[in-house]
């Protein structure tokens, strides 16, 4: 016997498809359920753990849920919405306890491939079933699978996106803990639950870095084990192992089209020393004494960061050993101190300086004799020469200090 296929509709391919063909199916139902739970064990024996007896049921129950009310749709030639929204809540459902359970829906889409493909293999010997039948069949078996796929992904969305707040929260959390300047010893012990909860491996030492975002909302894809928070008054993130192998070249690719000024590495109980260093070498980028961009670490600036320590100190020792410049026009004195410079960095070579500078070196030459004249035999000292490469090498980065210490 063979049906024919309803005139309706193409909207609905159930609307399409004989009823009769419906109870015909049913008793194909217990063995496809078996063929897509062993399709499934199969899949899980080759890449995850094995499934628990418990596990199997839950499968089996759900599988028969689908594989029925498919069924249920062919013989009532298209959809109930009570009935479509009761199957949308049975796979919400599904979706939401295997986010909970930690386990993916693969198990869930095995199911179905091989339950579809076993029906359809079972389907193509029977007399009763012309290609027509066969047409609209998969396209009925197609949206019947798009549609409570989405339903187990959307409960399984909703899991995993509180799931995913409550673990931002739990890293905020160790985070503020990690950094607080005058943490309780309270708090000192609580780390250790506190970074079980965060699922974060407590390394033995770390560095901080601050975060400047130039797309304001945008926050860095930085890698998973790096705790960031950038809803802080300063955005910051604590980078376990900071001098591990490509440790860097992963930060720095991670923060396309931002910058972040990396403090310290120190022991993990120390963080709050890091964001402390962190900060001064930020306020040097955010003045333009050191250039920003990237990754601007710590252990790169540490003669900026001397000199700008105590500005006070910096400039008292300026003005007494650059007095000599203060005979001397304001562009000429540019000049002078930058040319002393050069010539101090260059070991004393005129040739050198003038390449630096980008000038003849008879010119190094004649300033150098000028120079010789304001600061006599000052410069024949290598004491003296490294004071004065000292406050010149200050004054590029905190301007003309030789004549009222603050530039």
């Amino acid at each position: 016997m063979t049906y024919p296929l309803r005139e309706s509709p193409r909207t609905d391919p159930f609307a399409r498809i004989p009823p009769e063909l419906g109870a015909r199916l049913r008793p194909l139902v217990a063995p496809l359920v078996e063929e897509a739970l062993e399709g499934i064990r199969r899949r899980a024996r080759d890449h995850s753990p094995s499934l628990e007896p418990a596990d199997v049921e839950e499968l089996r129950r759900v599988l028969g849920v689908g594989v029925h009310a498919f069924l249920d749709r062919v013989e009532s030639g298209g959809r109930s919405p009570g009935h479509v929204d009761a199957l949308a809540a049975e796979f919400r459902a599904f979706g939401a306890g295997e986010a909970r359970h930690g386990r993916t829906l693969e198990c869930l889409h095995t199911g179905l491939r091989t339950a579809a493909a076993v029906a359809w293999r079972r389907l193509a010997d029977a007399d009763a079933l012309t290609r027509d039948h066969m047409a609209v069949l998969g396209e009925a078996v197609f949206a019947f699978q798009e549609e409570i796929s989405t339903a187990a992904g959307e409960g399984y969305a909703r899991v995993r996106g509180a799931g995913a707040d409550a673990l931002r929260r739990r890293r905020a959390r160790l985070l503020e803990v990690l950094l607080a300047e005058a943490g309780t010893e309270q708090e000192a012990r609580a780390v250790p639950a506190l970074a079980r909860a965060a699922r974060w491996r407590t390394p033995e030492r770390v560095a901080v870095a601050l975060l400047y975002r130039e797309a304001p909302g945008t926050v860095p894809a930085l890698p998973s084990d790096v705790l960031v928070d950038p809803d802080r008054a300063e955005p910051c993130a604590l980078v376990p192992d900071p001098e591990g192998p490509g440790r860097l070249r992963t930060l720095e690719r991670s923060l396309r089209g931002a910058c972040a000024v990396l403090g310290p590495s120190v022991p993990v109980d120390r963080a709050p020393e890091s964001l402390a260093r962190a900060r001064d070498l930020a306020d040097l980028v955010r003045t333009g004494a050191v250039p920003g961009g990237g990754v601007v670490r710590w252990s790169d600036h540490l003669p900026a960061l001397l000199l700008t320590r105590d500005t006070g100190l910096v400039a008292e020792m300026a003005r007494s050993r650059l007095a000599p410049l203060t005979r001397l026009r304001p562009p000429q004195r540019e000049r002078m101190a930058e040319t002393l410079l050069s010539w101090l960095e260059s070991g004393l070579n005129a040739n050198e300086a003038a390449e630096r500078l980008r000038i003849h070196p008879q010119t190094v030459r004649y300033r150098m004799r000028r120079l010789e004249e304001l600061f006599g035999a000052r410069l024949r000292d290598p004491g003296e020469r490294f004071e004065l490469e000292l406050v010149l090498r200050a004054r590029l980065l905190l301007g003309p200090l030789e004549e009222d210490g603050a530039g």
